[in-house]
């Protein structure tokens, strides 16, 4: 009898934990900006004239929206973070029983992240040039 066999390349197990750091650090930009415009001091909609209430209305809308209360930019990001954090444990907990029960898949393992590492070094310096 042939048991059920999963094919899991250790090229996507790198290629996911990839993308969950670039997606958190997407995330960790736009809740930074996110506060910078929430201290924005003048925006310019007439916020200042106290004959035009509504400007004043919609630059605090704008700002509470921003970064205040459980629907804010902040907090859905936060949120987001915090699930691809979740992501990102789980998939490395599964690495680590692949590695445990498989040292030839936690070899290529290691050699996928060490091209990566050599890669992302690589055009760092590039960069820097």
């Amino acid at each position: 009898m042939q048991r059920d066999v999963v094919a899991v390349d250790p090229a996507e197990f790198a290629g996911f934990d990839r993308g969950c750091a670039e997606f958190l650090r997407v995330i960790e930009t736009i809740r930074a900006l996110a506060g910078r415009i929430a201290e924005q001091e003048y925006w310019g909609l007439g916020e200042d004239d106290p004959r035009l209430i509504s400007a004043a209305a919609v630059v605090a809308r704008l700002r509470a929206k921003a970064r205040h209360g459980g629907n804010s930019v902040d907090a859905v990001l936060a949120a987001h973070a915090r699930v691809v954090a979740e992501l990102r444990l789980a998939l490395r907990r599964a690495f680590e029983e692949f590695a445990l029960v498989d040292e030839e898949w936690a070899d290529r393992q290691r050699s996928v992240d060490g091209a990566v590492t050599q890669r992302v070094s690589t055009e760092a310096r590039d960069v820097r040039v």
